[in-house]
């Protein structure tokens, strides 16, 4: 039962991470970017939460501390900078090319808006895990 409850305690905290940065990245979105017509989603986060909820439980918590849970030892280092480690990789070649190609479209400006958010939450993500598995 241990066992258990220190998997839940590694998952969590990442997960509440990624919906907090979520939510102030979808405000932030809404309150700088909404005066553009094409870029309006229609909607709030608030009609879509069970999807937020989750997404981020299974990208940001479960699939991360099972990967990281693996491959944490084969990499040079451990703790929250084989997690930050992770998250960059994850980062540079994932998120960075897809939101850079399509900043013409949605403008440079909120390109880079995302960009910051999806760092904030994958990079915080991952360090927490990290950090979680060695304790």
């Amino acid at each position: 039962m241990m066992g258990t409850t220190g998997n839940l305690l590694r998952i969590i905290p990442p997960w509440l991470l990624g919906v907090a940065v979520t939510l102030v990245g979808h405000w932030g979105d809404r309150r700088w970017f909404s005066q553009r017509g094409n870029l309006a989603s229609g909607g709030t986060v608030w009609d879509n939460i069970s999807v937020v909820l989750f997404a981020n439980l299974l990208f940001l918590g479960l699939l991360p501390t099972v990967i990281l849970d693996f491959l944490q030892p084969m990499i040079p280092f451990t703790g929250a900078r084989a997690g930050l480690a992770v998250a960059l990789l994850g980062f540079l070649f994932g998120l960075v090319p897809a939101r850079l190609l399509d900043a013409p479209r949605t403008g440079w400006d909120r390109a880079f808006w995302l960009l910051l958010i999806d760092f904030l939450r994958i990079g915080g993500a991952l360090t927490l895990i990290g950090w979680l598995l060695v304790i």
